[in-house]
């Protein structure tokens, strides 16, 4: 009886491993049927109208290239408010002339999100290791807009926006945002003026929706320690530099680098030097595709291939300059002098991208306030 029953057994997990080979077999004869099919297409479009934010952009666009000859990449940069004023201009003209939007992600969520001029990200994914979610940071694609479909976020940049003077600071004494507000450093303090443009929002949107900071922390910050502000980001560095002041908030980051490999006294807090933990931003890593676009198949093949472990490698390799900038793809190696920055899966952190730290009228507020005092 037991051996009949074990025949009985084995027959049926034959049987199983038999439809599950097949099954295997046909899915992936079904993705390499559409992926061919879309070169195909892709080759027949011959082009490919990307429109994106400086930086080293078309050193990635080469590297595309050379694994996709044909298909020219038509190349549009500018600063983000200006390449989204010129795409929502043609779209109002009935011109449909771009395809894919790469930069930072706060411009397309604040104007072609609400429009509902996008695509869906995950239906122009072909290639199993893109569509695969393990493949990434958390084990999750990553999306700014809050229905997650629409503004692919590839990228996280961490920094704390903070640097010193190593001559009046001693960095292992801050091991908390709230040190900031200790008695010592009032008066000694300088920032860039939060108003302006150049003030980088992810160090207000981390500070007014961490739970452990918020109002009470951006009161004491900009309204107790008699802070100094500037209009430019280089006066920062100066100031530093000669001791003028001990601590600047938001200096140019590329300013920074410069002054510290010249050798001046200038250092850079670590972000996970704060109990607070660490904020990630997308300075120029998120993906956007444009609706009515009039190059589908090109746009499949770039996409994929952006997201795949080459183009990744490619992008990151191609901007890790001042910033640690990281891939969010798990499997993209990363310089050991900058393996420190990168994130890890238990650290504690906001992703200021997401759509629900977007708004910081409040936090403006608050921080006008305290400046009047």
């Amino acid at each position: 009886m037991r051996s009949v029953r074990d025949r009985a057994l084995a027959n049926v997990f034959l049987v199983w491993v038999c439809f599950a080979t097949a099954h295997a077999g046909e899915a992936k004869l079904a993705w390499e049927a559409e992926w061919r099919k879309t070169i195909e297409a892709a080759k027949k479009e011959g082009q490919l109208a990307v429109s994106h934010t400086r930086g080293p952009f078309d050193q990635v666009f080469a590297d595309f290239s050379k694994r996709h000859p044909e298909i020219k990449i038509v190349s549009i940069s500018g600063r983000g408010g200006d390449l989204i004023s010129r795409i929502m201009a043609e779209r109002r003209a009935e011109k449909y002339v771009t395809d894919i939007y790469l930069g930072a992600s706060g411009t397309p969520m604040d104007v072609l999100y609400p429009a509902k001029v996008l695509e869906s990200v995950p239906t122009f994914m072909i290639l199993p290791e893109v569509k695969d979610p393990s493949k990434w940071f958390r084990k999750q694609h990553h999306y700014a807009d809050p229905e997650g479909r629409y503004i692919f976020v590839f990228e996280g940049v961490v920094r704390s926006d903070m640097a010193f003077n190593t001559a009046l600071v001693d960095p292992k004494d801050f091991t908390s945002y709230w040190d900031l507000v200790k008695p010592k450093w009032k008066g000694k303090i300088a920032a860039m003026d939060p108003k302006l443009p150049g003030f980088p929002s992810g160090l207000l949107q981390f500070s007014y929706y961490h739970p452990e900071l918020g109002a009470k922390f951006l009161r004491q910050l900009f309204g107790e320690m008699d802070m100094t502000l500037s209009r430019e980001a280089r006066q920062l560095v100066d100031w530093l530099a000669v001791g003028k002041f001990a601590i600047a908030l938001a200096p140019s980051a590329s300013e920074v680098q410069s002054a510290m490999k010249q050798g001046l006294p200038l250092g850079r807090f670590e972000p996970r030097a704060f109990k607070e933990g660490i904020y990630m931003r997308a300075t120029q890593g998120s993906l956007s595709i444009m609706s009515q676009l009039p190059h589908p198949n090109a746009a499949k093949v770039f996409v994929n291939w952006l997201l795949s472990r080459e183009g990744q490698t490619a992008y990151q390799r191609h901007f890790l300059r001042i910033d640690p900038i990281f891939s969010f793809r798990d499997d993209v190696p990363v310089e050991s002098g900058v393996e420190t920055y990168r994130p890890k899966a238990g650290d504690k952190f906001i992703p200021v991208y997401r759509s629900e730290f977007r708004d910081l009228d409040d936090a403006y507020k608050v921080v006008g306030e305290a400046l009047k005092r």
